[in-house]
């Protein structure tokens, strides 16, 4: 029997020493990339100052021919040293466009340059009191996080699985964990007095020197419990700015604990299965996973290139759009003959050390697509990875946070990146994520020997790089201007992310369906905090707890209106959701109305795997004075799901004075999963009946 083991190196030392540098609280990020703070301001150098700074009227007819070939109307604001200027727009605009302005003014021949006039923040950090001792977050050879939190620290509707040694309920992890599901099918590895069962939680792997001589354990090493996925879980996900403990990388997203590795390890047979598992697929005699993860880790591995068992699940799990991370391992050999870090369709992942050469246990090879840190804990203890952790030596004992090293710390780094990226654009694949991370890392530290044959990928993760280079399904401030000469203006009519905590929002109602209706609540967030949930409010929705499955025989709606579209030119009503419902028989329906009884929309039911971005054209209400638009979630008499249906950025907006080029993401072509449909307020969907 094989057993795949943990690829940490433990270093069991309490924090004590608090040595690590603290990033200045006022330091400045570079400029922001294309989903930084609008501006509404240029910087412009002409070749040749002199013609720039002459009488008032030659400073007007400039300002007319800038503003000709910029297409917008520019004013002067002021000089500035180096004998540039300043010019400011009508209004905010995003970074893309200004750019694109500053562009067109760039190609002007008397223009030396023209540039946003971009806005900058001071880096985020955290108050967790045990940051500071992060240094593989903020130092040289970190991963650039305070600047890459600037651009975003996650989102609720994101999953990622640890696929380890189950968890903890650590004070600094516990509310982060979204479920999970023991996989272990030997009782004596799993320690817990069964096997399978649907409590994720670690009861300790320690091996006594007994059972190492001799009995069911015999060879294997004599170690304390390492609580190896209560560590990986930190490093992903810890609760983070809560002024205590340490920071994790994703200050939102939801942690899927899957528990397969016990005493000694565990089999290929029950980590494929955790695997697949996690992702949303099937496992015979095990319930159907209410929370698939987008992003797997895997800080575990073993001897051996890939098998036929485990890139059949890597396939798999591919093809459901989902990004798998694992560890190079901790022999400081090829990489290619270990698995799963072989294996193709992963992000395999080496270990550098607080110097930002490869860390001398990690594993090397052409299989390596990227390092992260992993520490060195010896000399000195605090470059090690601090995480959350366990007091016990053998069973639990009290929370506490430790430095471990291993490329099993390494992982979890570039799994919380990628859930950051996943945060911005759900629709990221492997492929795609892994081309960024391999094309954005920072440079390795002198004297590293990451070259041919010892290579440790393209360099260290990059979090700020990474998320810059990460294409943004963007959600609209509150007007925009078309910039395409049709000589129209997008203003928009609402716009809810549902933060504020007036609910339902002016403008907005609900209806109660046997005491349950659409309420605003802080389960899962595309963006911020607060979704508004199909059955989360009313006097007994009110009252579930976020991951409660759906009332039977339920009819919600969240509706707004009326408004005016009699001077429109076009119309978009665009939004996220998150659902998770029975398949044909469950259904979420969005759609307008000219009298707020007949709708006509689209509806979809099933499994989203996260969110999901929806444009939905409204231009058949064009010309009319009263509209409505509406969210309808409505379950039959039978089988139920955690949640059901998520909604999230709703914006509905109307093009008004002419044509208007579009500024949101191009529509995304309709899925087959979506169908054309008609709800009439209030009457429960008829259906067919069940075989």
């Amino acid at each position: 029997m094989r057993f795949w083991r943990l690829l940490a190196v433990v270093s069991f030392v309490m924090v004590s020493v608090f040595s690590a540098r603290q990033p200045a609280q006022g330091e400045i990020a570079e400029p922001p990339a294309a989903e930084g703070i609008p501006t509404r301001q240029i910087i412009l150098k002409y070749r040749d100052d002199a013609g720039m700074i002459g009488a008032q009227a030659s400073v007007e007819t400039q300002m007319a021919r800038l503003s000709a070939q910029a297409g917008v109307a520019l004013t002067y604001f002021r000089p500035m040293s180096g004998d540039a200027h300043v010019l400011q727009l009508p209004e905010r605009l995003p970074v893309r466009e200004v750019a694109r302005i500053a562009a067109r003014l760039s190609a002007l021949p008397e223009v030396e340059y023209a540039e946003p006039d971009y806005i900058l923040q001071p880096m985020l950090v955290p108050n967790d009191l045990q940051y500071t001792n992060q240094w593989h977050y903020y130092e040289t050879y970190g991963i650039n996080l305070p600047q890459a939190w600037n651009i975003t620290r996650g989102v609720t509707g994101t999953v990622v699985a640890v696929i380890d040694t189950g968890h903890r309920p650590h004070v600094d992890l516990a509310s982060r964990i979204v479920g999970g599901y023991d996989f272990i099918s030997d009782a004596q590895v799993a320690n817990d007095g069964n096997g399978r069962d649907a409590d994720p939680q670690d009861p300790g792997d320690w091996i006594t020197a007994a059972e190492s001589a001799s009995g069911y354990f015999q060879g294997c090493p004599v170690s304390n419990s390492s609580w190896h996925g209560t560590h990986v879980a930190g490093t992903i996900g810890a609760v983070t700015n809560n002024s205590q403990g340490v920071a994790g990388v994703n200050w939102h997203a939801r942690i899927l604990s899957v528990r397969v590795l016990g005493k000694c390890g565990g089999t290929t047979s029950d980590i494929v299965d955790g695997v697949r598992w996690a992702a949303g697929l099937a496992v015979t005699g095990v319930p159907a996973n209410a929370n698939p993860a987008k992003v797997l880790n895997l800080s575990l591995g073993g001897s051996g290139s890939c098998s036929a068992a485990w890139q059949s699940a890597i396939n798999a799990v591919n093809a459901l759009g989902r990004i798998v991370v694992v560890a190079a391992g901790n022999s400081n050999a090829n990489a290619s003959g270990f698995t799963p870090a072989s294996c193709n369709g992963v992000i395999t992942v080496g270990a550098t050390n607080r110097s930002g050469v490869r860390s001398s246990y990690s594993n090397f090879g052409s299989v390596v697509d990227v390092s992260a840190p992993g520490g060195e804990t010896f000399p000195t203890t605090s470059n090690g990875i601090l995480s959350t952790l366990n007091s016990g030596t053998t069973n639990p004992g009290l929370d506490n946070y430790v430095y471990y090293q291993g490329t099993s710390m390494a992982a979890p780094h570039v799994a919380g990146v990628a859930s950051l990226m996943v945060g911005l654009n759900p629709t990221l694949n492997f492929t795609q994520t892994e081309t960024i991370l391999r094309n954005t890392t920072k440079p390795f530290g002198p004297g590293h020997t990451c070259i041919a044959p010892t290579s440790c990928g393209t360099g260290i993760v990059n979090a700020h790089a990474a998320l810059r280079a990460t294409p943004r399904l963007a959600f609209l401030p509150v007007v925009r201007r078309a910039t395409g000469g049709g000589g129209g203006s997008w203003v928009n009519i609402t716009q809810q992310s549902f933060e504020s905590n007036t609910f339902p929002p002016s403008g907005w109602s609900v209806n109660d369906s046997a005491g349950y209706q659409w309420g605003r609540r802080n389960c899962l967030a595309f963006d911020g905090s607060f979704s508004v949930w199909a059955v989360g409010g009313g006097a007994l929705g009110a009252a579930l707890l976020c991951g409660a499955s759906y009332p039977h025989n339920v009819d919600t709606w969240l509706v707004y209106g009326p408004f005016n579209l009699s001077d429109a030119t076009a119309a978009q009503l665009t939004f996220r959701y998150w659902l998770n419902s029975e398949q044909n028989y469950d259904f979420l329906f969005w759609g307008s109305s000219l009298d707020n009884t007949s709708y006509t929309g689209q509806q979809v039911s099933g499994n989203s795997s996260g969110w999901v971005n929806v444009t939905f054209s409204l231009n058949a209400r064009v010309g009319q004075s009263q509209v409505w638009v509406a969210f309808n979630f409505d379950s039959d008499s039978s089988i139920a799901n955690p949640y059901g249906a998520l909604i999230d950025n709703v914006l509905v907006r109307k093009c008004v004075g002419g044509v208007c080029s579009s500024l949101m993401a191009a529509p995304e072509e309709q899925p087959a999963a979506w169908e054309d449909a008609e709800r009439v307020y209030g009457q429960l969907v008829q259906r067919p009946p069940k075989p």
